[in-house]
């Protein structure tokens, strides 16, 4: 029961990361180096508006903070994308440079206001729930209804509005969308702010259990490349699956071998995939 529950709130962590990375990447056909920022700078927003802004202990205002968190980490992707990406998003390359660059950047930034040390956060729900003799943070658990509601809610987004559908047509056939009059440059600006929206709420829900460093953005940076690869790149279905494989495949690798190679698995997945099955679970074969 423990492995259980436990793999499935990674599982839930990880989609709400995942998911965003894979958008974006089939809508722009970005490959964002800077996704794992987003999901760094969420934390530290939650971080700079309940201590700095608000400066006032209670719920509400934490929860507060964490909405104007991933609200303000969206804007700030949408203004990045206007003008860093926008003129040469054609260029896979310079996307790529461009957002490892501004990682890099940011994390130097974030080093320079707050220290490497990091700081806290404090919980929405405190407490925790004991399974087995295996304590799991209430934090924690809070993830899986939240990413229930929202994954669900982007499928319907995507499928039920005219906005979404717009998105989705891009994703899937961007040069028809072109032909179709649906603003390409609009669909993109659109998904680039959801897709960092998405990772700083698993930033800012992560962060009370987590420490706050501005190295935190490379770990959300190799577990979405290792999802979007093992699910099928373009797949938002198969980011959500490759999500809960991963999730449980370093639950068990922690349980039944040791938890120190549980960071490995995600570099085996990519690795492994590449090799074996390159268009990965729901992808298809480049022909």
């Amino acid at each position: 029961m423990d492995i259980l529950i436990i793999g499935m709130v990674r599982g839930a962590l990880y989609s709400l990361i995942a998911v965003g990375f894979v958008l974006v990447f089939s809508v722009g056909g970005i490959l964002n180096l800077a996704h794992g920022t987003f999901y760094m700078l969420g934390a530290y927003f939650t971080f700079i508006f309940y201590s700095l802004v608000f400066n006032s202990p209670g719920g509400v205002l934490l929860l507060s903070s964490v909405l104007l968190a991933a609200a303000s980490v969206s804007a700030l992707a949408c203004l990045v994308y206007y003008l860093l990406l926008k003129r040469k998003i054609d260029s896979h390359i310079y996307t790529m440079v461009m957002t490892l660059a501004l990682a890099l950047f940011v994390s130097e930034v974030m080093s320079l206001l707050f220290g490497v040390s990091g700081t806290s956060v404090p919980s929405l729900v405190e407490g925790h729930l004991s399974i087995s003799g295996i304590k799991i943070i209430n934090q924690q658990l809070i993830i899986l209804p939240i990413a229930a509601l929202i994954l669900p809610g982007l499928w319907m987004f995507l499928k039920k509005t005219r906005t979404g559908q717009s998105i989705d047509a891009v994703s899937q056939q961007r040069t028809g969308a072109l032909l179709m009059g649906i603003n390409v440059e609009r669909a993109t600006l659109i998904t680039s702010g959801l897709s960092a929206g998405l990772a700083a709420l698993a930033g800012a829900l992560i962060a009370p259990v987590s420490s706050v460093v501005p190295e935190m953005w490379l770990f959300p940076l190799i577990k979405a490349f290792a999802i979007a690869i093992l699910g099928g790149m373009g797949s938002l279905t198969g980011s959500i699956i490759a999500s809960f494989v991963l999730g449980y495949a370093e639950i068990l690798t922690s349980f039944l071998i040791d938890e120190q190679l549980t960071e490995m698995i995600s570099l085996v997945v990519i690795v492994f995939v590449l090799i074996f099955k390159p268009s990965g679970i729901m992808g298809y074969k480049q022909g």
